[in-house]
């Protein structure tokens, strides 16, 4: 019992310390986000992803596991290739999951993650894997998804929120981030689509 009580006794300081440290981490976090978003314009309207779906079919080696190709081009402010995602994803449809964040009344969306599904009607644990996007177009503390023409002042501050809203901080967002996915299942394959959205943050696919 007394060595319980020594070790409650020892542990107690140090969860104290860094509980205190998290919250500073949450309060810099966040005061990063609003004032980077205070001094940026939203990055919508903007084309974010140029798509084009090659079909599904049956995993090689796999009888009943189905695996479906596609190639996404991520696009800056420009309108500007940053990075071509090209592979195959498990299931029969693929998806898009956006990260979309609202301050003061500025829109400011982030592609999160391509995966394949099974069905139209998604499984909640499908959205779970699948590729990630954010790595693609935040290069050493800068959000590329700004083009040309844009400062490094400007893509480090989209950066940031481009981390909160992607989830690299690890903090909770309090409602302030809306996590949403794009059907692709009705892109037909070898066509060219555009995943658009505009100034009230708001996304249409369009053939190109």
């Amino acid at each position: 019992m007394k060595n319980r009580y020594s070790f409650a006794r020892l542990f107690s300081p140090f969860f104290l310390f860094f509980l205190i440290v998290y919250v500073l981490f949450v309060c810099w976090a966040y005061l990063s986000c609003f004032n980077a978003a205070a001094s940026l314009w939203q990055n919508v309207p903007q084309e974010f992803l140029r798509i084009k779906i090659y079909g599904s079919s049956e995993s090689e080696g796999i009888p009943g596991v189905n695996t479906v190709s596609g190639t996404f081009s991520i696009i800056d402010s420009n309108g500007n290739e940053i990075a071509v995602i090209e592979r195959s994803w498990s299931g029969s449809y693929l998806s898009v999951e956006f990260a979309r964040v609202c301050i003061d009344s500025q829109y400011f969306v982030f592609p999160s993650r391509i995966y394949g599904k099974n069905r139209i009607i998604e499984e909640r644990r499908e959205r779970s894997h699948g590729t990630f996007l954010e790595k693609y177009y935040d290069d050493e503390g800068q959000c590329m998804l700004l083009g040309y023409g844009s400062s490094l002042s400007q893509r480090k501050k989209l950066y940031k929120i481009a981390a909160f809203a992607t989830g690299k901080y690890k903090i909770p967002t309090f409602g302030l981030v809306n996590r949403f996915s794009i059907d692709l299942s009705d892109c037909r394959a070898d066509r060219y689509y555009s995943i658009r959205f505009d100034s009230n943050g708001q996304f249409s696919v369009e053939e190109l």
